[in-house]
């Protein structure tokens, strides 16, 4: 059974000259922080994680990659706009030695949930910011997957 793990990135501030350059909150770097360091156990298998190119989902990433000495790897395809097909089509093509880390933003994570999960992305998984699901499959394709746990937010 192999596990990866999808979350949307910690509350973001509005102060920025993009939406691109959005950074975490004071509060959205906490409330990350605080749910990595509660469920780090559940993160002890992770060999990588990967991100969008955008600021607040890279400082989230950095949280995960702090606490488990890893370094975030961003991905043109984690793009808040991005289709969870492609999504899928890098999770089959990667070489997968652990568990697998995302960290984007919505609605691609709930449409990637929804699609991995559902078969479709008509049921996609309502995120809160910070939230992180732990999904288990013996393959990522449409449909197999199941959510087996949902670390949220204090």
């Amino acid at each position: 059974m192999s596990r990866v793990f999808i979350g949307r990135h910690g509350e973001a501030s509005f102060n920025a000259p993009s939406d691109r350059e959005r950074p975490l909150t004071e509060r959205g770097i906490k409330a990350t922080r605080d749910l990595a360091e509660r469920h780090k156990d559940a993160y002890a298998e992770v060999t990588e994680i990967w991100c969008s190119h955008l600021v607040r989902a890279r400082e989230t990433a950095a949280i995960y990659g702090k606490l488990l000495g890893l370094t975030p790897q961003p991905k043109d395809f984690l793009a808040p706009d991005c289709e969870p097909e492609e999504v899928l089509k890098e999770l089959n093509a990667h070489q997968q030695t652990g568990d697998l880390m995302i960290v984007s933003h919505q609605p691609l994570v709930g449409d990637l949930v929804s699609w991995l999960c559902a078969g479709n992305v008509f049921d996609g998984h309502p995120y809160s910011t910070s939230e992180m699901l732990q999904l288990e499959a013996e393959v990522f394709s449409r449909g197999t997957a199941k959510i087996t746990a949902d670390f949220l937010p204090l």
